[in-house]
């Protein structure tokens, strides 16, 4: 069984048992061997904007000789795929903002299970998310060694949705489960204060001081 960390593992969790899978910008193939070996999904699609990291995984996939279960392609996004019979579309290790533009070509992308790992911007994609019809079900936290990251488990049923500051920042991860809520909760509202510092420090901008006060003590509730 192939070895991988929380983060891909946290992802996998949110993948609908015994379908099929398609693993956006996979990288090295790592998720989709995991899920295929272990028996969560079926079959894979592992594509990649790149070709170097689309060679290795299409060498690991043949070393973990899963050839005929996981297929792979040359494409960005979802550019080109065929989704009829996809069960899941795993958009991960990207900024929130690429997600929401990789989602947005293909939209609305109706009846689809939705793994979204945002490296950055999870508040934007959030909102795109809400704006869209996209409702957000249930996400979670997952940190690899001091590294902090939300996984967002999503679903078309094209109603648009209200998302607030604080829900941006945060999303459904103070409702989720696990270990690691508390830490994550504890490392946005450290990220609010630094920057809370740092506005107060410089004199400048009052109002965006007193807006990232008012999401601590709001985070500190939600606690």
């Amino acid at each position: 069984m192939i070895a991988i960390d929380k983060r891909l593992k946290t992802i996998a969790g949110f993948v609908t048992h015994g379908g099929f899978a398609v693993d956006v910008g996979t990288d090295h193939g790592y998720l989709a061997i995991y899920l295929v070996e272990s028996g969560r999904s079926k079959k894979a699609l592992a594509t990649d904007v790149r070709e170097m990291p689309l060679q290795s995984a299409k060498q690991n996939i043949a070393e973990h000789l899963l050839g005929e279960k996981i297929n792979t392609m040359l494409t960005d996004g979802l550019t080109g795929v065929e989704l009829g019979g996809v069960t899941d579309i795993i958009v991960a290790g990207m900024g929130g903002i690429l997600i929401s533009e990789i989602l947005e070509a293909r939209h609305p992308l109706g009846g689809k299970n939705l793994v979204l790992q945002p490296m950055t911007q999870a508040g934007h994609l959030r909102q795109w998310l809400c704006q869209n019809g996209y409702n957000i079900l249930e996400e979670a936290p997952a940190f690899v060694g001091d590294k902090a990251y939300c996984v967002i488990h999503a679903q078309y049923d094209g109603v648009v949705r209200d998302s607030d500051e604080l829900f941006c920042l945060v999303g459904k991860i103070p409702q989720s489960k696990g270990e690691d809520v508390e830490r994550y909760l504890a490392h946005i509202e450290q990220k609010l204060l630094k920057k809370a510092a740092g506005l107060k420090k410089s004199g400048k901008e009052p109002e965006e001081l007193r807006r990232t006060l008012d999401l601590v003590d709001k985070l500190g509730r939600k606690r």
